[in-house]
């Protein structure tokens, strides 16, 4: 997919329940169900994070991990925040600079490093920098929905809850995804029990999405790799994909994530290291 046809994509897709969106998910909804439990074909989803992006120098070992990703290949690649490492549009820029070298189509939400304000206001910033519509946006893919969401906080990242705003936009987009669609949220903060940062209201993010196929929650924030389960649900974060930052957990391998969904829509996953 050319970078054109991308970012239309991703404009449209961005609108989550703007009238474009919706009625794409209506006209689609019987193709969707037949989908359900038996996708077409196996999926293969890639995801990193946590670049930090500083200056020229600090894009060497993020563009390593970008090749590493072209070479394994993938349908698409969920970019899960903190591309800079201040809210500044130069760094931000570095950061799409970057992900434009992928040869596979991206979808980036912001990280509280990428956050110019905190709280309620809007983070225009790095919207204006991606070209997005929303911060909030969902699309679909081989019969599953992607939806990111915009953890922002900027300097308030302790208090890392999923604000109201973006839950209403989540009641509000859930309800016109059809109830048997398969459903992916990725964002910042982490959703898992026990994963340090954990998003303080994950339990009430988790229960919009009770009776809901929800295959997995995939995270960045805390450089680490972490896996859980939680009622059949794929909870992930990944080691940070960073020249200026080290892992939270105290490891040194950095690297990107892979997920792959098979016919049954069973997802597995795997941390894959690139060397510095």
């Amino acid at each position: 997919m050319n970078t054109i046809t991308r970012r239309r994509f991703l404009k449209a897709s961005a609108f989550g329940i703007a009238v474009a969106s919706a009625s794409r998910i209506v006209t689609g909804c019987s193709a969707v169900t037949r989908l359900v439990g038996h996708s077409s074909r196996p999926i293969k989803i890639l995801s990193l994070g946590d670049m930090h992006l500083t200056n020229q120098a600090s894009m060497s070992y993020p563009r390593k991990v970008i090749k590493a990703m072209n070479e394994d290949g993938g349908d698409l690649v969920l970019v899960c925040g903190d591309l800079g490492s201040k809210p500044t549009r130069p760094e931000l820029e570095l950061a799409k600079e970057v992900l434009e070298g992928l040869k596979m189509p991206y979808y980036p939400v912001l990280g509280n490093h990428d956050a110019v304000f905190s709280g309620e206001k809007e983070e225009t910033l790095f919207r204006e920098v991606f070209s997005l519509v929303e911060n909030n946006y969902h699309f679909e893919y081989g019969g599953i929905r992607f939806i990111g969401i915009d953890h922002g906080c900027g300097n308030a990242h302790h208090a890392n809850s999923v604000r109201p705003a973006v839950m209403t936009w989540l009641k509000k987009t859930l309800a016109i995804v059809p109830d048997s669609q398969p459903l992916i949220l990725f964002s910042h903060y982490p959703f898992g029990k026990g994963v340090k940062y954990r998003t303080k209201n994950a339990d009430s993010v988790k229960a919009l999405f009770k009776e809901r196929k929800l295959l997995a929650m995939i995270s960045g924030h805390f450089h680490g790799n972490t896996e859980r389960r939680e009622e059949e649900i794929l909870m992930t974060t990944t080691a940070c994909c960073s020249s200026t930052r080290r892992n939270h957990d105290g490891t040194k391998p950095k690297g990107y994530r892979v997920f792959n969904i098979d016919h049954r829509l069973h997802v597995t996953t795997e941390f894959i290291e690139v060397e510095a």
